[in-house]
């Protein structure tokens, strides 16, 4: 049994959590965490094992060479999950908290050229009611007030490719902060309700 939290110490509800034998051939479990970032496998056989927990904009926490003997309970430190990136999903720069009693959600973030330079005046848009901006002239975006969940982002600029991005995910009580959105320009022009060419991502 642990407890799954993020670098603020707050829960993470519904991570995977696996856990598989070290031996060849051996059992794995898997299960998900609860509301409360909890999770607990029970009858497992004795052996060494290997846990992984992993959650949409975290990094994969690991723990290698768990003991675990006939009868035993065995409890585990807390798996701390860092923001980060699993292979082709958005990447997260911060999160802090809003203020207390907020428990709404926010997302920020900006949009770049291949370049790296901002591009500002783009259309950013996610899938809720009246979620529509424009970027300012740094290239930042912000969604202030939303309901805590899974969104999908979607850029456009006269010029660009169209970005359509899933798994841009918020909680409730925090901002969260995006890297930037790197768009590309259309080659010829005319494209910008075409989706750039698909990418092919190099992950370890």
């Amino acid at each position: 049994m642990g407890t799954v939290i993020d670098p603020l110490g707050l829960p993470i509800a519904n991570a995977k959590v696996q856990i598989d034998s070290e031996a060849t051939n051996g059992p794995h479990f898997s299960s998900n965490t609860d509301y409360l970032g909890q999770f607990r496998f029970a009858d497992i056989p004795p052996g060494s094992y290997r846990l992984e927990v992993y959650s949409p904009g975290f990094y994969t926490w690991r723990k290698d060479k768990i003991r675990l003997l006939a009868g035993q309970q065995s409890s585990l430190q807390s798996a701390v999950l860092n923001v980060g990136i699993r292979c082709g999903e958005p990447f997260i720069d911060g999160v802090q908290r809003l203020a207390t009693g907020d428990d709404s959600s926010t997302m920020r973030g900006s949009v770049v050229d291949s370049s790296g330079a901002p591009v500002g005046g783009a259309s950013v848009s996610i899938n809720c009611a009246g979620c529509v901006t424009k970027t300012n002239l740094e290239g930042q975006f912000l969604f202030p007030h939303l309901t805590p969940g899974n969104y999908t982002l979607t850029v456009s600029m006269i010029g660009f490719y169209r970005e359509f991005l899933p798994n841009y995910e918020v909680r409730n009580n925090l901002d969260w902060t995006y890297a930037p959105v790197r768009i590309e320009r259309c080659p010829t022009g005319g494209c910008e309700q075409n989706p750039r060419p698909m990418r092919i991502f190099l992950c370890e």
